[in-house]
């Protein structure tokens, strides 16, 4: 049968989500803290759909104790999940999936999810790097405006190369949506760095329970080196948190970015394909 999960059923989703799935220590924990699990209960966990809801759009993570179940489990799952998304008016859909495993594409192409595209899993497992000869500060709010203006223009060009809308978030964002992440931002000042040089911010970093969750570089700033700089100086400070590696996700077909992270020494551990359901 198919039932909200409980407290108790947390180990074994966590799991399953873990048989191949890389899962960073931060994704564990958003997993443990969920708001809506359903699983496939029979004798046992045999599967589960994590839903995570903001307005109009849901995040979809799945599982299954076996390769042989994931479509069965999983379509059934999904039946019922698109109960909730017509309750709560979801109309764009996105998951993850680990990219070599054709029964979630087998799974994902029945239900109607179009690619959107692939990420790579990146581990650096060394000694430190060369610490940067840049001014470095920890993130305050005074910086929020100056941070994600020059964050957000730094990302649009990827973004619409990927079709990822809006392009640039900071200048398309609600009132709302500025206040939430303002909140969140300054919630995690103790990982964000940011970088200057002549008092112009060059670029900015966060690393938490070493993982790379940020690293851009000012856009009138790119090619002149300060990713490398940036880069080393975050791995150190993930060093810090982990001595036995640090993680990081990019998009396969940012290839200046694979190229730096592989030129610092991190190797891809996992691939995984992003495909978008938009319910009309």
């Amino acid at each position: 049968m198919i039932r909200d999960y409980k407290q108790a059923d947390i180990d074994e989703i966590v799991r399953i989500y873990t048989l191949e799935y890389k899962a960073m220590p931060e994704e564990i924990e958003t997993l443990k803290t969920a708001s809506k699990i359903l699983v496939y209960d029979d004798k046992g966990i045999q599967g589960f759909i994590h839903l995570m809801i903001s307005g109009d759009y849901c995040c979809v993570e799945m599982g299954a104790v076996t390769n042989e179940l994931i479509k069965s489990i999983g379509l059934k799952l999904w039946e019922e999940a698109k109960k909730i998304f017509k309750e709560k008016y979801i109309n764009t859909i996105e998951t993850f999936y680990v990219k070599d495993n054709l029964n979630w594409k087998q799974l994902f192409d029945e239900i109607g999810f179009e690619y959107r595209s692939s990420v790579y899993r990146f581990t650096y497992k060394g000694p430190k790097l060369s610490e940067p000869n840049l001014s470095v500060v920890k993130y305050e709010d005074k910086y929020y405006d100056d941070k994600m203006g020059l964050e957000s223009e730094a990302f649009s060009v990827l973004r619409k190369e990927n079709n990822i809308k809006p392009y640039n978030w900071y200048l398309s964002a609600s009132k709302e949506a500025l206040q939430n992440n303002r909140k969140y931002t300054l919630e995690e000042k103790e990982y964000i760095y940011l970088f200057f040089e002549n008092n112009e911010m060059v670029g900015g970093s966060m690393v938490k329970n070493a993982e790379v969750d940020l690293l851009f570089v000012n856009i009138k700033h790119q090619g002149k080196g300060y990713g490398k700089k940036i880069i080393e100086f975050t791995v150190n400070r993930g060093l810090e948190q982990n001595s036995g590696g640090v993680n990081l996700n990019a998009l396969a077909s940012n290839e200046k970015a694979l190229k730096l992270y592989k030129n610092t020494g991190f190797k891809v551990v996992q691939a995984q394909d992003c495909r978008m359901l938009i319910i009309k």
